[in-house]
């Protein structure tokens, strides 16, 4: 019972970090997700109506190409990414992996935006840049979630951590057994 009362006490206790510093509760961080999956849904959309192939023609670099070939893959990693982490909003494996798709992203897409505008269309340009402008906040918030859950599971190590310790160092104690 005691040892009952210890996890029960340790597990509140393990939460009051992620109160203290606003942790995002799950709810809200399966629709950030499910907004960052359907923000590459869209840049996908926009995407396909871009053509680099005839900026080449136009004097662009063949670079473009390999850009938005790039792009387009990624997008879709993005995506499954966001949809893992939806499903998984406490694995800090995955929130990294959806923040590292979502900033590398943001480089290529604005690159990718003024090839747009310089060999193909200024407002599909705006239009590719608002999509990624849109989603500016959404990084902010995914990395300070990053950021809130790190330091939780660091917390939630320390605690176990010390009551390890304290248990194991009962054990070398040698209490006396209860007969």
């Amino acid at each position: 019972m005691q040892r009952l009362l210890v996890i029960v006490v340790l597990g509140g206790i393990s939460c009051l970090p992620a109160l203290a510093q606003g942790m995002l509760p799950r709810w809200e961080v399966e629709a950030m997700a499910k907004s960052l999956e359907e923000h590459a849904a869209k840049l996908e959309q926009v995407l396909a109506q871009v053509r680099p192939k005839e900026w080449t023609q136009a004097g662009g670099s063949e670079a473009y190409l390999e850009q938005h070939a790039t792009l387009t893959t990624e997008l879709k990693h993005l995506g499954f990414s966001a949809a893992n982490l939806g499903r998984n909003p406490e694995k800090i494996s995955v929130v990294v992996d959806t923040f590292l798709w979502l900033d590398r992203l943001g480089s290529m897409l604005r690159s990718m935006g003024e090839g747009t505008r310089r060999y193909q269309n200024a407002a599909l340009a705006d239009l590719l840049d608002s999509a990624v402008a849109s989603n500016s906040g959404a990084e902010a918030n995914l990395k300070s979630y990053m950021r809130d859950l790190a330091v939780q599971r660091e917390a939630e190590m320390e605690i176990a951590h010390e009551e390890a310790q304290r248990c194991r160092s009962d054990l070398f104690k040698g209490r006396p057994r209860r007969d």
